[in-house]
């Protein structure tokens, strides 16, 4: 700016209408429009919401800072500039604002003032960044300030990553898009106070660059700037300064980020055994808890080692969250466990661990020969990383994965193993879909070509060219091997079940269906079911689906309206569009009867049910009291018992120690009868001293006379207490 001639620089400020009347406004405005209308055809982007948001503040950020960059050329700046230029912005963002909510007469829109409060604190929020951002640099820099600008922005959108690589978190905050909810399949909403927060710190940087440019022009140029007071500077950059400060260091308290001293200093507690490092809440886990959770990590990495071949070196450090709502707060995810091969640790919850902890166990030892600084392979082959880890882990739910594979295969289900395995057909799959078809077409490369070979292939991101064969001639060798799988008929409604959910990419509302859910679900679980009844039918007018569905049924029960129960769920399960997403319906239609004390009408809903058991815990809870109704149709206490996890009791825990003791008395009468003997033992080994107790009765117990179900609890009790030979024997 300074080698240009005065008389050649404009010496007033932008005025609005001037730059409304500016070609490039034209022109930025038809293209806003042009990819507004272009969104509506993408589902995840046809409505206002988080995802298009977002996807606008980058498209604010990388095509709309042409716009102040282009009318700040060859000209002097005035403070008054930013307001022209930023209001400018926020105009253009209206018309694709209407695109999308016109948009909503067409489809489903769950939540518009969310999606509206979304795009005023990301798009709008980035616009007045990015204004603010150009003429600091344009001051700084003058013509050569456009490079300086996309040089800026490119380290704006590296930081998520070098944040996610280098601290816990998932997530990322940042002053270009706002916030990046992660990689992870836990589909909630981000949290709007923290994120209006966060943008109150980006309001504080953006009269930061202001007042700095400000301050540059006085100096270069005091006699023009001359109606500028040194006040009028000086007090709002203090003031701005304070509050990006203050910002800076409480981002762990605020929620902004996460890092590893204040992870480690909320557990609290810290244990290594051997190779492994527990990082836990001691107020949650006892020494005897604290002794299992270390033996289990022990054997299951010995286990996954065995199984990939590999010798471990190193430490693996495993994260324990007491809660969900903790490990929300700070890892950015409630449902999902997940692992860190490049950091050689995993994150897992206290409730949960035992179910993930072989699969990501299976990540982090995968990481010793994974491609690329995250230790696992991703540009070609994301299948690949979740697939290996889904054929070490093999089970998932009561059907093998190559079962549950070959169920897809004959009803139309199974994708490609292009689109299970590669990158993008992965990610655009159902979860359910890609973890089960990657993990059996991964463990059928394994057992036909070897563990080295796919070792090989892991390492090098890629599948055709190290296994020597396309896509096209292994998914036609996988389906001919699973052609010859006996699948354990019938299994068409199960298959559905688990395998026509949608993806978060076409489902409706997926976001504000989880939040309003899992809110619903709290209200539950507090013994709220009014309210919580109420929630879900709120959810399900929004969108209809599966889980408002089963909330609605089990806040029903709760409220003892037995009749409404049974009613509803027939009306459903004669749905033929639905009946399929809520089959387990019948395990409450079952519990309903049974309350009335209609045996014979809960025996036949339970029977329906196991018919075809469908993948899930209603399915096990279903085998345990239909055999409970067939022996003991009339017992009031044993239908307590097997009723307790669908209703929530206010004192749980002494009327578990009334019960046991109750089941005591009964079982010494019959000590044959197994119905009792089972849930006695699952009453009574929840802690140390009832293991005890339970360890005593299993010693003296004939285990040739034991269902499979019983030995394996006997075989986890025994584990549980260290008796490791005699849970060998059991298992």
């Amino acid at each position: 700016m300074r080698n240009l001639p005065v008389s050649d620089i404009p010496s007033e400020s932008l005025q609005l209408s001037d730059v409304l009347t500016r070609r490039v406004t034209g022109v930025l405005a038809v293209l806003y429009l042009l990819i507004a209308v272009g969104m509506t055809q993408v589902s995840l982007l046809q409505k206002l919401g988080y995802e298009s948001a977002l996807v606008f503040a980058l498209i604010t950020a990388w095509i709309g800072g042409v716009h102040p960059l282009r009318l700040t050329t060859r000209r002097q700046l005035f403070a008054k500039d930013f307001f022209s230029l930023t209001l400018t912005g926020w105009l253009l963002l209206l018309p694709p604002m209407a695109v999308l909510l016109i948009n909503a007469a067409f489809v489903r829109n769950c939540a518009l003032f969310d999606g509206a409060l979304f795009w005023l604190l990301l798009p709008f929020m980035t616009t007045a960044f990015v204004t603010a951002l150009v003429l600091f640099l344009r001051t700084l820099f003058g013509r050569r300030a456009g490079w300086w600008y996309y040089a800026v922005l490119l380290l704006f959108l590296l930081q998520p990553f070098v944040q996610i690589l280098l601290q816990p978190q998932l997530y990322a905050y940042n002053h270009i898009f706002g916030m990046f909810l992660g990689l992870s399949w836990d589909q909630t909403q981000p949290p709007f106070s923290t994120l209006a927060l966060f943008r109150l710190s980006t309001t504080a940087y953006i009269v930061l660059l202001l007042t700095t440019a400000a301050a540059v022009r006085r100096l270069r140029s005091p006699e023009s700037q001359a109606a500028v007071r040194t006040s009028a500077i000086i007090a709002p950059f203090l003031l701005a300064l304070i509050a990006a400060v203050y910002f800076l260091f409480a981002a762990d308290q605020l929620g902004f980020s996460s890092s590893y001293p204040q992870l480690r200093a909320e557990l609290g507690a810290v244990y290594s055994q051997g190779d492994i490092t527990l990082v836990y809440d001691s107020s949650v886990v006892d020494e005897e808890e604290l002794r299992f959770i270390m033996d289990e990590h022990a054997f299951q990495l010995e286990r996954v080692c065995e199984e990939l071949d590999v010798e471990w070196e190193g430490r693996l450090v495993s994260y324990l969250y007491p809660d969900r709502l903790t490990k929300k707060r700070l890892l950015g995810t409630e449902s999902s466990e997940i692992a860190r091969p490049w950091r050689s640790e995993i994150h897992v919850t206290r409730g949960t661990w035992r179910q993930s902890l072989k699969h990501e166990i299976v990540h982090v030892v995968a990481g010793r020969f994974g491609p690329y600084i995250t230790g696992a392979p991703f540009m070609r082959v994301l299948g690949l990383t979740e697939g290996l880890a889904m054929a070490v882990e093999w089970s998932w739910g009561n059907r093998s994965l190559h079962e549950h594979s070959a169920a897809m295969m004959e009803y139309g289900l199974l994708p490609h193993a292009r689109d299970c395995i590669g990158t993008l057909g992965f990610a655009t799959n159902s979860s359910s879909v890609s973890y089960v078809a990657s993990g059996s077409f991964t463990r059928w490369l394994m057992d036909s070509l070897g563990t080295e070979r796919i070792r090989e292939a892991y390492s090098e991101d890629d599948i055709e060219v190290t296994v020597g064969a396309t896509y096209d001639e292994l998914d036609a060798r996988w389906r001919s091997y699973l052609s010859t799988i006996l699948r354990r008929e019938p299994d068409s409604i199960a298959t559905a079940y688990a395998f026509r959910r949608p993806s978060l990419f076409v489902a409706v509302c997926p976001r504000v269906i989880t939040e309003r859910s899992r809110e619903a679900s709290r209200l539950l679980a507090n013994g709220e079911a009014a309210a919580a009844l109420d929630s879900y039918r709120d959810v399900e007018t929004m969108a209809p689906n599966a889980r408002a569905v089963f909330g609605m049924t089990a806040a029903l029960l709760q409220l003892a309206q037995y009749d409404s129960v049974v009613a509803v769920t027939r009306r459903y399960l004669r749905d033929e569009n639905r009946a399929y997403s809520v089959y387990p319906l019948l395990l409450w239609q079952g519990a309903a009867a049974w309350m009335q004390d209609d045996s014979a009408g809960a025996h036949e809903a339970l029977d329906q049910l196991l018919h075809e058991r469908p993948t899930g815990w209603p399915t096990a809870l279903a085998e345990r009291m239909r055999l409970a109704v067939e022996a003991h149709p009339h017992n009031a206490l044993l239908r307590d018992v097997l009723l307790a996890g669908l209703i929530w009791e206010t004192n749980a825990d002494s009327l578990r120690a009334v019960r046991a003791n109750a089941l005591d008395s009964l079982r010494s009468e019959s000590p044959s009868d197994l119905v009792l003997l089972e849930e006695w033992l699952r009453l009574t080994a929840v802690d140390a001293t009832g293991r005890r107790s339970a360890m005593t009765v299993i010693n003296n117990t004939d285990a040739d006379g034991l269902h499979a179900r019983l030995l394996q609890l006997c075989g986890v009790i025994a584990y549980r207490q260290g008796a490791y030979d005699k849970a060998e024997r059991l298992f």
